[in-house]
């Protein structure tokens, strides 16, 4: 389960299948999404925000009658300043951006 500590996506949970280092979460008319895949795009009314984990990632099993499996479990804090609206929005800008800002 990933969660987020502060920022626009404070006190959401949601189950990702990896915990990148930067991660971009979409909100759509009050539905929140994680772009975890590498190849994931955000959807043109989704207002995007960027994320850095924050705390050693774990790892859990989940049994469900779908979509068992095993998921992180990560904490995040929200990324001052945001990036570009452009580079959130498309997926090679994104990669270059996260490529600059990871230490």
């Amino acid at each position: 389960m990933t969660t987020f500590e502060d920022g626009p996506a404070k006190g959401q949970h949601l189950s990702l299948q990896r915990a990148p280092k930067l991660l971009r979460v979409g909100e759509d008319g009050g539905k929140w999404d994680a772009l975890d895949q590498p190849t994931d795009e955000p959807r043109p009314s989704e207002k995007i925000y960027a994320y850095r984990i924050s705390a050693e990632i774990g790892w859990c099993h989940v049994r469900r009658t779908k979509g068992s499996g095993f998921y992180p479990i990560a904490q995040y804090r929200v990324v001052e300043p945001q990036p570009a609206e452009c580079e959130m929005k498309s997926t090679v800008a994104w990669l270059e951006w996260c490529e600059r800002n990871t230490p």
